[in-house]
């Protein structure tokens, strides 16, 4: 493992010094930088490119940045390591999302590469980085028509490569289980509540009358085929995430957090 959080604090301390000075040249010019964050991530990813070669470079005695076209972002010699850099702040749509891309071709004429990925948000201040090994075009869809030879990452395989450096990444599917579980148990323990409740009232006699059996009865009827109808949402909605892909959502941290 050659890359450490430590070299990426460093690295991305630098890149965040970079992004606000050039976000206040902006500013003192009358423009906004963050106004299109594509633009911002393309100035930026350069930076990161040198800085991350610059923190390398303290551990590893021959590391070349280049990123011209068919060249690796950064190449470590001592270890015959390629490394590609990517930065990305995801689309907003309502909420973020951050669809992990990479140059299909490039990947098809390597075989095999290794990847960081830096996500970032708008303001350039929290950030979740993501070191994967050896990623192959099986971690990737086939580009889209019109995306410019542009791929998605398949992270149902992918993420199960990843390594996070700075901030943190969970699965939807495990949360949205853990929920349905416990609704499950919130209705059940609800119903046999309720049956108690109505045991008291109706059946507390060693004896009780007729009618306060059937309605009894009644009640318990009702409450029993309320709990089913929760219980069958629940259920369907619980398999769904047990057995759909996995899906993750990115925690995004300062680099003061860690």
């Amino acid at each position: 493992m050659y890359l450490t959080k430590e070299i990426i604090q460093e690295a991305l301390k630098n890149v965040q010094k970079f992004e606000h000075g050039l976000s206040d040249y902006f500013a003192s010019n009358g423009y906004n930088l963050h106004d299109n964050l594509g633009r911002r991530n393309a100035l930026c990813s350069q930076a990161q490119e040198k800085e991350l070669a610059k923190a390398l470079s303290k551990h590893f005695e021959s590391v070349v940045q280049d990123g011209a076209p068919g060249k690796p972002d950064i190449y470590i010699g001592d270890i015959n390591k390629e490394l590609e850099c990517k930065l990305t702040s995801g689309t907003r749509s309502g909420s973020v999302s951050y669809a992990l891309q990479t140059d299909w071709r490039t990947l098809e004429n390597k075989g095999k590469l290794d990847y960081l990925y830096v996500l970032c948000d708008k303001d350039f201040e929290k950030f979740c980085v993501l070191y994967f090994k050896d990623l192959s075009t099986e971690d990737f869809y086939p580009p889209a028509s019109g995306s410019r030879g542009k791929s998605r990452m398949k992270k149902s395989s992918a993420m199960k490569k990843a390594i996070c450096l700075h901030g943190n990444f969970k699965t939807k599917n495990d949360q949205y289980i853990n929920s349905y579980q416990e609704k499950i148990t919130e209705n059940i323990n609800e119903y046999l509540s309720k049956v108690i409740t109505l045991n008291k009232k109706y059946l507390s006699d060693d004896l009780p009358s007729e009618s306060n059996l059937d309605v009894f009865n009644k009640f318990k009827n009702k409450l029993e085929s309320s709990l089913i109808k929760k219980l069958d949402t629940c259920v369907t909605k619980l398999n769904y995430w047990k057995d759909t892909d996995p899906q993750y959502s990115f925690i995004l941290e300062s680099l003061s957090e860690e």
